[in-house]
């Protein structure tokens, strides 16, 4: 009876001892395929998915802080690179989004904020805050989806702004008046930045810094043209650091004549990337680099 009783137990332990076995070896599997999804998006679509930052890298071994595309200080470490950004969604998204409806739009920036905060750098270090917020503004718009049909993948209400701004054409007022001709302002104003604002607006919008401004504003590209002509007889048209920064400079006074905060635009965000260069010895080499009216800023 001992021995029978001796041979029983054995027998369980042994049935456990495998049955421990059978699911070690499954949670082996399991994890590996949980590692393998945590692995993230493959890098072979990450880089056509994640938003651009909108802003140059910082210096990984600066100490100071550097001014941002906001015009507030960040980091002169920040923000990371794209690629370190990339990376990070990637790791962190086995699936990334890949649609060019709204959501899908609005989750691959919420998403690329989140992996810059992991990183350890600020929204303020790019431009992705206020082009997702002129994303999220659309959510009660019932024009929305012809807004989105005219956008590339990434591409926001504010980027369009930024990108097609400085060709308005129509300045209503610049034609006759003194200042500037009209023939060649337009392609000499810097671009808002911004979605022009609702004229009729009486409450606040988000701007593109992530600050309440006036629902009004920023102006149209055109009144802000007109404007700059009307106070400009001759407005510095050169590719040299003292010419661009003049034209910034006279195009946010332009703004604040029509009754609009500079942050109602990315204008002072990308003057201050300017002015940073007048101690630079490398300024000349930055410069060829920039379209006219580019800064290092964008």
């Amino acid at each position: 009876m001992y021995r029978r009783g001796v041979s029983s137990r054995t027998r369980k332990l042994v049935i456990a001892g495998a049955a421990a076995a059978l699911l070690g070896s499954a949670l082996a599997v399991s994890t590996g395929m949980s590692q393998a999804a945590e692995s993230g998006a493959s890098s072979g679509n990450i880089n056509a998915l994640v938003p651009a930052l909108g802003f140059s890298p910082g210096n990984p071994n600066a100490t100071a802080d550097r001014v941002g595309p906001t015009g507030v200080n960040v980091p002169g470490r920040c923000p990371p690179t794209q690629a370190q950004v990339n990376a990070q969604v990637a790791l962190k998204n086995a699936n990334l989004p890949s649609g060019t409806d709204l959501e899908s739009r609005i989750q691959r920036f919420e998403r690329t904020l989140s992996a810059i905060q992991d990183l350890k750098c600020p929204a303020s270090s790019t431009t992705l805050l206020g082009r997702l917020k002129s994303l999220t503004e659309l959510r009660g718009n019932a024009n929305r989806d012809n807004i989105l049909r005219g956008l590339g993948l990434n591409e926001t209400p504010a980027d369009k702004a930024a990108a097609t701004g400085s060709g308005d054409t129509g300045a209503s007022g610049a034609t006759g008046n003194a200042g500037a001709g009209s023939g060649n302002i337009n392609a000499l104003v810097p671009a808002l930045g911004f979605s022009p604002g609702n004229p009729n607006a009486t409450a606040d919008r988000v701007g593109p810094t992530g600050v309440n401004v006036p629902g009004r504003c920023p102006p149209t590209q055109a009144q802000v043209n007109a404007q700059v002509a009307l106070k400009n007889a001759n407005l510095p048209s050169g590719t040299d650091l003292e010419s661009r920064i003049q034209r910034f400079e006279r195009t946010l006074s332009a703004i604040q004549d029509l009754k609009c905060p500079a942050s109602s635009t990315t204008l002072l965000g990308r003057l201050k990337s300017l002015t940073e260069l007048r101690g630079n010895a490398n300024r000349d080499n930055i410069l060829r680099g920039l379209g006219l009216n580019e800064t290092p800023a964008g």
